[in-house]
């Protein structure tokens, strides 16, 4: 993989390459059986496909604004064993690649707290675990915030307090409601349903419009309607909330920015010869 851009209006989009890692194909499709998923992508001999982790960078005039972070530097063994990632891929690399250095990041976006698209969000250092861009704003949505430092049985295990309550710390986390405006042509909203505080990162430009869904649509795949991960933790609300981001980019034909496809992360919405939604790559 490598990183791949595309232009709207005056705005960079590039869809940065931090890495794959393999995830439980059933986990990743819910209640659709794999003599339907299994047709889609390939499996390992433990029922694993491959996920990208593809942060977005967006490149607004002089501001350079990162859209989720990966799995970063700070792992176990048991970690890499469990999760499969490269140590040395990270957001970290893949902005290098960009000519960027932590430093040159003034925004970070966390779309939701899990590991795999925050735990790039700090590092370690001499006197223990600091933000990984350090003159940067981090964006994280109030109610996942209080999600992840007060998670129930089912969510503990995606959400790693060093991740992000350091960021508070340093006093480098804001934390927005349902919408906000965060200047140049970004917003962010609550979609909600992959976890109760998942936001999705909108971007206008010069009249065109770009989406990054984030784990609402993880994959081409999940464009589908019906088709929702098993670890979705409020389903009909990942129902409601895609129904209409999909409506909405069919109609003004956005861009769609993608996390997890590792068939390509940068394409268009439209409707098939049956009238379902699909994914449709840039060239």
């Amino acid at each position: 993989m490598a990183n791949v851009r595309t232009q709207l209006g005056d705005i960079e989009l590039v869809s940065l390459d931090a890495g794959q890692f393999p995830y439980d194909g059933g986990a990743m499709f819910g209640g659709v059986p794999k003599v339907i998923w299994g047709n889609l992508l390939p499996v390992d001999e433990f029922n694993r496909i491959i996920l990208t982790l593809s942060p977005l960078l967006i490149r607004a005039g002089d501001r350079n604004l990162v859209v989720d972070v990966g799995y970063g530097s700070r792992h176990t063994k048991k970690d890499l064993k469990i999760w499969g990632f490269d140590p040395d891929v990270t957001v970290v690399t893949a902005l290098a690649d960009e000519g960027l250095a932590p430093s040159d990041i003034d925004t970070v976006i966390l779309t939701h707290l899990h590991a795999d698209h925050a735990a790039g969000s700090t590092s370690d250092g001499p006197d223990g675990v600091v933000p990984t861009f350090p003159k940067a704003r981090y964006v994280a949505n109030e109610t996942e915030w209080e999600a992840a430092n007060h998670p129930d049985e089912r969510s503990r295990a995606a959400y790693r307090p060093d991740d992000f309550v350091p960021l508070m710390k340093a006093g480098q986390l804001d934390l927005v409601g349902d919408q906000a405006d965060l200047g140049d042509g970004v917003s962010v909203g609550r979609t909600g349903g992959h976890t109760a505080g998942h936001l999705a990162v909108y971007v206008e430009s010069a009249g065109k419009k770009a989406v990054y869904p984030a784990d609402l649509i993880p994959t081409r795949h999940h464009v589908r309607v019906p088709y929702i991960a098993g670890i979705d933790l409020i389903p009909l609300e990942v129902i409601e909330s895609k129904k209409e981001m999909l409506e909405a980019a069919v109609a003004e034909d956005w861009v769609v920015i993608l996390d997890h496809d590792v068939f390509g992360n940068i394409g268009r919405i439209v409707r098939d010869e049956r009238g379902r939604y699909a994914f449709e790559d840039i060239p």
